[in-house]
Parts: structure tokens; sequence; C-alpha cells
């Protein structure tokens, strides 16, 4: 299936290598693992650095126009 994606979307300049897929409703999906890989990787910061930008500069624009998800590891028990 293909979605056309929601025109109110957030898309988040410079991590679209990060973007997983897309929900049915057209919002895109970022990878966070992946997310933090691409601030490590390109704005050259310690994983606990990325972590910290990531909760102060990119969780709150998932309340912007329609949104944007992200998707988290987990582990099986």
């Amino acid at each position: 299936m293909i979605v056309e994606l929601d025109p109110e979307a957030i898309m988040l300049d410079g991590l679209e290598d990060a973007i997983i897929g897309a929900t049915e409703e057209g919002l895109l999906i970022y990878s966070f693992t992946k997310l933090l890989d691409l601030l490590q990787e390109d704005q050259g910061m310690r994983l606990e650095d990325a972590v910290e930008w990531f909760s102060y500069n990119i969780e709150p624009l998932r309340g912007q126009g329609a949104g944007f998800v992200v998707a988290y590891p987990f582990r099986t028990q």
C-alpha cells in the first residue's frame, strides 16, 4: 500500500534518512535509533547529548501541524 503524505505532516530537515515509513493517516514514521545515529554522525554529538537534543528539539515538534511518529526499539522477553 502507498499512502499520501498529510500536507500538515512534519518532515524533519536533514533527518530524512531516519524515515522508516508512514502511517495510514499519512504521518511520517522516524526511527528513534536512526535519529540518534544521524545526530551523532552529522553533528558530532555523543549519545547522551543526542538523546538530550532529541528530547528538547525534536520531541516537542510532534505537536506541530499533523505531527509525526517516532518508532522506539523494544525487546521481547
